[in-house]
């Protein structure tokens, strides 16, 4: 009887977990209480009544699971003293509104030999917030990382200045992920995201308060990239880990490297000009910041202020493809056929190419984004918008019943896309796919692109309105450059076509 008494005296933990706390004893099985919310990158922290042996401390029997039951690359070490444990998120955090489990095995045990009897496990529940940055206090911080040479073009030499603030001496760590293409921001969401590392190890100590300058001689491969940065007190271990090293903090910021440029490549039928605006790249990000935007990843989620910048810079996307997205939007002469082969198979819109020309032409919209923009917003001509939605009331008043058509997204609010369109649509008398057409053309013109007040004549523009932050067509991030493909073709079909585009240049 004396053993057992001592063995459950000795397995007693205490989880703290944010701001609440629960005394675990040997003899029961515990289902924490969930959390939800959770930042991305929260590292849990468990404190015990006794101290640990350290051997027991680790990740095969500290784990975080997904909710398909797939193991995260969670990283478990010793806390601030022998009675605690950190657990923290895996490199580039947890995915965004997803659901995990943390749990604590039988094989966890005291300096004494002691082991849980029954696991402990609690589950929780990411926020729909990307974050990319840490800001531990008492801690050596990082604010900014800013690149001298831009745009930045494949096997150059890029030179960067690290940001930091900290009364002593620090070590940077600094490493690379190249994304295999731009359908996902988050990292994780690819199944090798392998980092490589741009220094060797840790620096030599440097002063925490001034500016740390990198530059990289042989360059980097074209495509998206990811440079996260991290820093720690010199010659100290870092108080958190992931997969790639010990840190006290990091930081990331993203940049695209270039295998063409659109100024200095610039082909003869093409005319380039630029859009000067009085804002910074910085100032102008911040304001987008606050209209709140989203990106799509993992469900409709929250982008962290750097993946927003990315977005906004327009030196990220002067290569051949990404160029499109600076193409002005005003009318363009393209045949009926060459609209018609493009609408091939895209369901309710095939052989539309007539109506569309003749939308663009009454609208003064480029024919080959209005068929673009179409595309996307009906999935290829298949979803319930495009195909038809019987309308039997409008604002909660009954109507006569007709079919609407809303080939553009018009008034498609994210809340109730189906309802809010189809009303809409109804408003309008768009009671054909053609009414659809002209009229979703119409809209978009005098909405956007022909406005005085707006000029939003291009995708860049009508995804982000430097001069009037809140008039956008999209709230996702990445809407602009999801517009080009269908683009991109057409025009290069077209051998006539002289394409302008406008550049963004900020203060």
């Amino acid at each position: 009887m004396k053993g057992i008494k001592r063995l459950i005296k000795a397995m007693i933990l205490t989880i703290i977990l944010s701001t609440m706390s629960l005394t675990v004893f040997a003899e029961e099985f515990v289902d924490m209480p969930s959390k939800t919310e959770v930042s991305i990158i929260k590292p849990w922290t468990v404190n015990c009544s006794l101290d640990l042996d350290s051997s027991s401390v680790n990740s095969t029997n500290i784990i975080v699971k997904d909710s398909s039951g797939n193991v995260v690359k969670a990283n478990v070490l010793p806390g601030d003293n022998s009675k605690s444990i950190i657990v923290c998120p895996p490199t580039g955090g947890y995915t965004p509104n997803k659901n995990y489990t943390l749990t604590l095995s039988t094989n966890v045990k005291s300096s004494l030999g002691k082991k849980l009897t029954k696991a402990v496990r609690m589950s929780f529940t990411t926020s729909i917030k990307y974050e990319d940055c840490t800001s531990y206090s008492s801690l050596p911080v990082l604010k900014d990382i800013k690149f001298n040479n831009s745009p930045i073009m494949m096997n150059q030499k890029i030179d960067f200045n690290v940001y930091g603030s900290y009364s002593g001496q620090v070590q940077y760590r600094i490493f690379d992920f190249r994304y295999p293409n731009d359908t996902y921001d988050n990292a994780n969401k690819y199944p090798n995201n392998t980092y490589n590392e741009l220094t060797t190890g840790y620096t030599s100590a440097k002063d925490g308060n001034t500016v740390y300058p990198v530059s990289l001689t042989s360059g980097l491969e074209s495509g998206k990239h990811k440079i996260v940065v991290y820093v720690k007190r010199a010659n100290k271990q870092g108080k958190y880990k992931d997969g790639n090293t010990d840190y006290d903090n990091y930081y990331s910021t993203y940049f695209k490297v270039l295998d063409s440029n659109i100024i200095k490549d610039k082909k003869s039928n093409e005319t380039v000009i630029y859009k000067e605006y009085s804002k910074s790249l910085d100032d102008a990000t911040k304001e987008q910041v606050d209209g709140a935007p989203i990106y799509s990843d993992n469900g409709w989620n929250t982008p962290s202020t750097n993946l927003i910048k990315y977005y906004m810079n327009g030196n990220n996307f002067l290569d051949n493809y990404d160029k499109y997205m600076f193409l002005s939007l005003n009318y363009m002469e393209v045949s009926v056929e060459d609209l018609n082969n493009m609408l091939k198979g895209k369901g309710i819109l095939v052989g539309t190419g007539a109506a569309f020309l003749q939308a663009a032409k009454d609208s003064n919209i480029n024919p080959i984004y209005l068929v673009s923009h179409a595309l996307l917003e009906t999935g290829n001509g298949t979803s319930a918008l495009a195909k038809g939605i019987l309308v039997s009331s409008v604002d909660g008043k009954p109507v006569t019943p007709k079919v609407v058509y809303n080939m553009f997204g018009v008034h498609a609010f994210d809340s109730n896309p189906n309802k809010y369109g189809s009303e809409y649509a109804y408003s309008q008398g768009w009671f054909s796919v053609d009414a659809a057409i002209k009229g979703g053309a119409k809209f978009i013109s005098s909405g956007y692109i022909n406005s005085t007040k707006y000029m939003q004549n291009n995708l860049y523009k009508m995804k982000w309105n430097i001069s009037v932050t809140w008039h956008q067509y999209a709230t996702d991030i990445g809407w602009a450059r999801k517009q080009i493909a269908n683009i991109k073709t057409l025009i290069e079909s077209c051998k006539s076509a002289k394409p302008v585009y406008e550049i963004p240049k900020f203060k």
